[in-house]
């Protein structure tokens, strides 16, 4: 993992570790509750090359089983299925990769504010002078959240769009292209070597 992707997981993690202490009895995200893992994504090459480490270092029969899920949720996707399921999902919930998983899954359900009009007006829970906020519906059900729960999105993407920018002219590779988390699941018994610190 780059060092400066690693200091903007760990920052990410401390906020979220906070709100979560904080706000403890209205926090529904739990293990096993994946409501914000039905869907597909697609991650950049910095968050690819973590994906892939923490494939890596799972046991062959775990990386199989995730080829296969990976390998069925890219043919569904590419179908236009309606029902998208992340291939890094376990039957019981869980997250296959949940030490490697990426900023966006971190995140999920948790109180998010982005520029006004920028989220779906069906996702916004509460409008601020600074922009809309976002959460899922099974958390701060007692109170909606206070300032200090809500993480600004805009600025954690801006940090990650640098730090890929970075990652990728290290490597010579094209800073705007995305990976498909099923993708990476379908590779996920050949994944490609850790990357380099």
């Amino acid at each position: 993992m780059s060092d400066e992707y690693r200091a903007l997981v760990e920052k990410v993690d401390a906020f979220t570790r906070a709100a979560v202490e904080r706000r403890r009895v209205d926090m529904a995200c739990q293990a096993g509750c994946c409501r914000c893992c039905e869907v597909w994504l697609s991650v950049s090459a910095v968050e690819a090359a973590q994906l892939g480490a923490g494939l890596a270092s799972l046991p062959a029969e775990a990386r199989a089983r995730i080829a296969q899920r990976g390998a069925r949720e890219q043919a569904r996707e590419a179908a236009g299925a309606s029902d998208a399921r992340c291939a890094m999902l376990e039957d019981d919930g869980r997250c296959a990769v949940y030490e490697s998983r990426p900023l966006v899954c971190r995140t999920q359900g948790h109180a998010l504010r982005y520029p006004a009009g920028f989220v779906p007006d069906a996702a916004v829970r509460a409008r601020a002078t600074t922009g809309d906020i976002t959460y899922c519906p099974l958390n701060f059900t007692n109170a909606p959240p206070a300032a200090q729960d809500v993480l600004d999105a805009e600025r954690v993407d801006q940090l990650l769009a640098v730090v890929g920018q970075r990652f990728t002219q290290a490597r010579g590779q094209a800073p705007e292209a995305r990976v498909a988390i099923s993708a990476l699941a379908a590779h996920a018994d050949d994944p490609p070597p850790a990357p380099k610190r």
